[in-house]
């Protein structure tokens, strides 16, 4: 069995095999890396954390790397850098954006101010890296990712029950990155960022849902500041 799969949600019905720049990512890799797509269509639509879900049920690789359907690879041997995080057991989490602090001090201090849940110290190396924080082409230790790229061994999502919790929240596609990082950290898990140089072109998919968003981006976060007071703030030491 290989170590690492592809996971990719998207609501692209082309008729391409893949999606976006997926064949772009398999090419950069090192070895063969299997793939799994769930396509959705508005009248069947799973969702990002549904369409997560169907993809861990439906696969056994030990890591599976969740990527957007419009994230561009920029880097040969991604996945060797990758995979050299999980050799850390106390690994559980990997990505290519993340921040160094989620969750101002004043959380819990006064009355909720979704604002106070924001994230602090991006890092990444993506084309525009300064518009969003600080470019990076290192690694280390984040206490949050961006959803853009979440690449989580199986074990641990073994653990949290897969991305049922996130289901049973109906948080869906907004904070679901907060809510699994929260819960990686919960279990003692450490999170890493690798700064691999690639893109996230952004809202692709999600601009062509019709969804309030507002409502549920207010929710989601109201639900992350209630249900994760015990791993919430958190800065990495």
């Amino acid at each position: 069995m290989r170590p690492m799969a592809l996971c990719v949600a998207t609501m692209k019905n082309d008729n391409l095999p893949h999606p976006g720049d997926i064949p772009g990512w398999v090419r950069a890799s090192q070895t063969y890396i299997p793939t799994y797509i769930h396509r959705n269509w508005p009248d069947a639509n799973d969702g990002v954390v549904g369409s997560y879900q169907w993809m861990y049920e439906g696969s056994g690789e030990p890591i599976l790397c969740y990527l957007h359907d419009d994230v561009i690879c920029r880097e040969e041997g991604w996945d060797v850098r990758l995979l050299k995080e999980f050799e850390d057991p106390k690994v559980g989490l990997v990505g290519f954006g993340g921040a160094l602090a989620h969750g101002s001090s004043e959380l819990y201090k006064r009355p909720y101010e979704l604002t106070n849940l924001r994230r602090m110290g991006y890092l990444s190396n993506v084309d525009d890296a300064e518009v969003h924080g600080e470019r990076f082409s290192g690694s280390c230790d984040v206490a949050v990712l961006d959803g853009f790229c979440l690449c989580i061994r199986r074990s641990v999502l073994d653990r949290i029950g897969g991305w049922k919790i996130l289901i049973d929240a109906y948080i869906g596609f907004i904070a679901y990155d907060y809510v699994i990082c929260a819960l990686v950290r919960r279990l003692g898990y450490r999170i890493r960022v690798v700064g691999c140089r690639c893109h996230h072109r952004g809202g692709g998919t999600s601009v062509k849902i019709n969804v309030d968003r507002q409502a549920e981006y207010d929710y989601a976060h109201r639900w992350c500041y209630e249900n994760l007071r015990d791993v919430l703030p958190y800065k990495v030491p």
